[in-house]
Formats: C-alpha cells, structure tokens, sequence
C-alpha cells in the first residue's frame, strides 16, 4: 500500500514540476524520511554501512555545489560567456574614456569628507598614547594641519 501511495506521488510531482531536472526530484524524495509507528520497538542496527553499493558512492561534489546537471548545458556555453567578459573588460578597461566620476574616485577620501583627516589622526594620536606606539608621525602632521594634540 505504502508503494502505491509512492509511486503516485512521484507520477504527481513529476508532472507539476516539469522545470525540475530528475536529478532534483531524486534528491528531494531521497531526503524524506519514511513515516515511523511510535508504538513498534526500535530496531539498533550494529551493522557498518555499505559505502560502495549505496548511491552515496556515485553522488559526485559537482552536484552539490552547481544543483544541477551539467549535461544539460550546451558544450559552447563556457566559449560565449568567456567572449562576452572578453568583450566587456576590452570595452570598460581600455575604449572607454573617462568621465567625471573616475577622476572623483581618484580623490583621496579625505577630500571627499571634510574633517575626517583632522578626526583620524587625533583617534590615531590618542590610540598610540594609550598603547605606547609611536606619534611622530601623527604629530607632524598636525602640525601642518594647525591641529593641538
């Protein structure tokens, strides 16, 4: 009875799911686990499982991390993608000309935010102060920018 009640669920979705690969299917009803009685005693099974003659033995990585196949990819695909980024960094690396916004990101982030050159090094001063670390550096440049530390 309980093969019945299987295999007409497999047949329902089977056909409610014609985008999903067998693969997929096959997974997903592998992972259910089967109904247990509460009342019948559990049996302890002290027997080493079979690696070699489970389908755990023929499940390959590439399944895991791609989730599907790749047989249904056509050979030529990796060839057209590997053009297309070709193409593209061609274009964006070296046709392309610039425009305002490149020569905005040239500008150090400092130009871009007022104060935070000034905020920075007397975070920077009193950190080195408290852990014994070296401020010439940090004072010289406060100097120049008429900071007091």
């Amino acid at each position: 009875m309980s093969q019945i009640i299987f295999v007409q669920a497999l047949s329902k979705l089977r056909n409610t799911t014609r985008l999903l690969s067998r693969q997929t299917i096959s997974r997903c009803l592998a992972t259910q686990t089967p109904k247990v009685n509460p009342n019948e005693p559990k049996t302890v099974n002290d027997k080493p499982l079979q690696y070699f003659n489970s389908p755990a033995s023929r499940w390959r990585a590439e399944h895991t991390r791609s989730g599907q196949d790749n047989e249904d990819m056509p050979w030529y695909q990796p060839y057209v993608v590997i053009a297309s980024m070709a193409v593209f960094m061609l274009y964006f690396c070296v046709l392309r000309e610039e425009n305002d916004i490149d020569r905005s990101l040239e500008k150090s982030l400092y130009e871009h935010i007022p104060g935070l050159e000034e905020k920075q090094l007397v975070v920077s001063y009193h950190y080195n102060k408290e852990h014994g670390l070296p401020t010439i550096e940090i004072e010289q440049r406060m100097k120049a920018l008429g900071l007091e530390f």
